[in-house]
């Protein structure tokens, strides 16, 4: 029987809910009504939440210059809608890692979906963007919709998986010859049921077809840079034809980057995705 994206997601959103205190984040960002005192006063009873954002707050992911020591002073140093995307971010971590998964490495999964969102964030900090957190939740949910795939059709997965290694073949191309829809359509829909901004959404649905959006579109080419470099070992694209396979090189030009530029977000990326692995991750799944 064949299904849809949009089923596979409905068919266990009572599994995959984000807690009542994201999700109410979540509104109060998306309406001015709200203060930042407001935001801060609904985290603060939370004490899981707020012991998370202090410990974010205060790492070299933010490399702050004092001691943040309430939540109140997070909102206002970091920021109404960077500490929203960061939240939701962290806590789709937990959503999923309570998911049963025999068929990846879930470390694995997160090590690269986290040096995705850090060179996105990185690349966001190189092209001066503003809330480069909203790069850095792109970048980290950019793969979810396959732990719903693995999750959900077990089966198809470990096949798609199986031609995906024997073909040598990307595997978003696999999963839509075999279920009709990808990881990426997947995840788009999850976010949409989760009530995340549409940039995110963008970014996650089309990180692999970049050309096939008309919104959004330096998010999108940079969450599919990110996702190029976290996955291959980047060497000489002008030089090199076969170093840009997997990657649309009129990203490049959408997001005005050019290769030697990549080095150097490479480079920066690497400095800081341990501390952030640490504070992220391993935190949440330990």
């Amino acid at each position: 029987m064949s299904i849809t994206a949009k089923e596979l997601v409905s068919n266990v959103s009572d599994k995959i809910s984000l807690p009542d205190t994201v999700v109410r984040v979540n509104y109060m960002v998306g309406h001015p009504g709200f203060s930042a005192a407001d935001i801060g006063d609904t985290i603060s009873s939370d004490q899981d939440l707020s012991a998370r954002l202090l410990r974010i707050a205060n790492s070299r992911f933010f490399n702050f210059p004092s001691h943040i020591d309430n939540v109140h002073r997070a909102v206002t140093v970091i920021g109404n809608r960077e500490l929203r995307d960061l939240l939701l971010a962290t806590s789709a971590i937990d959503v999923f890692d309570k998911l049963p998964n025999d068929l990846v490495s879930i470390e694995t999964f997160w090590r690269h979906s986290l040096r995705c969102a850090v060179i996105s964030r990185t690349l966001a900090k190189q092209l001066h963007k503003a809330n480069v957190e909203r790069y850095f939740t792109a970048g980290l949910l950019h793969d979810i919709g396959s732990l719903l795939i693995n999750y959900q059709l077990p089966e198809q997965a470990k096949e798609i998986l199986a031609q995906s290694n024997h073909h040598r073949q990307r595997r978003f191309l696999i999963e839509q010859e075999i279920l009709g829809f990808s990881h990426a359509d997947v995840g788009a829909e999850l976010l949409r049921l989760w009530g995340l901004p549409d940039y995110i959404i963008s970014s996650v649905e089309y990180h692999h077809t970049p050309s096939l959006t008309n919104r959004f579109q330096q998010d999108v080419a940079i969450a599919h840079i990110a996702n190029y470099l976290s996955n291959t070992m980047l060497t000489n694209i002008g030089e090199n034809p076969d170093a840009s396979v997997g990657l649309d090189l009129s990203t490049l030009q959408t997001a005005n980057l050019s290769p030697e530029e990549l080095q150097s977000v490479l480079k920066r990326s690497d400095q800081q995705f341990d501390d952030t692995l640490e504070i992220m991750v391993y935190d949440e799944v330990a």
